[in-house]
């Protein structure tokens, strides 16, 4: 087996244990190597720790869970709306996979290239057609993003501040829409 099937196998069985419910608290290289049928030390090896290894996992099940989301479309609903019901799946993921994302956000916000708020550019360009340039829906996008990222990664510190409870599912519906009124404008699309 080569590094790249042996680091793939690690990947494969960490997302599974994870999905699967073992607390990331609980999880341990040892159970990970083990289930993976692999020697402990090939996670140092192929990700140099198992955080590493835990970071590439909670990144798949996240871009995985858009993936399934990102192509759903409901005929004559507005850019405004799909984008509504992509980033209400999304949540949702958030919220289901709150613990395993803790991990990943800093690293996003503060490391990675700044690539997620491309996945919602479209659906801003649509929804504004030639009335805002590229890099007014550009900026409106990296905002909606990193907005969502950094209250949901704080989420208690925000439920003291705001009052509002991102993991509830009712009330995360109801700040994305005023997120998408603040960044997109209006009640609906007409106004």
């Amino acid at each position: 087996m080569t590094n790249q099937d042996t680091s793939r196998k690690l990947i494969d069985t960490t997302k599974r244990l994870l999905t699967d419910g073992t607390p990331l608290e609980s999880l341990t290289a040892r159970q990970i190597s083990s289930e993976a049928e692999t020697n402990l030390a090939m996670i140092n090896y192929c990700f140099k720790s198992k955080d590493a290894l835990l970071k590439i996992a909670v990144d798949e099940i996240i871009a995985e869970e858009f993936e399934r989301h990102c192509h759903i479309v409901t005929l004559g609903s507005s850019a405004k709306e799909q984008l509504r019901e992509l980033l209400l799946h999304i949540c949702s993921a958030m919220i289901k996979y709150r613990e395993l994302t803790k991990l990943s956000i800093p690293y996003l916000m503060l490391n990675d290239e700044i690539s997620l708020p491309l996945d919602i550019l479209p659906y801003i360009k649509m929804h504004f057609g030639a009335t805002k340039s590229e890099t007014d829906c550009r900026v409106i996008a990296f905002q909606m993003v990193y907005t969502m990222q950094l209250i949901f990664y704080r989420a208690e510190d925000f439920l003291k501040y705001s009052g509002i409870n991102i993991c509830d599912a009712q009330q995360m519906q109801n700040f994305l829409d005023m997120q998408l009124n603040l960044f997109l404008g209006g009640i609906n699309d007409e106004e």
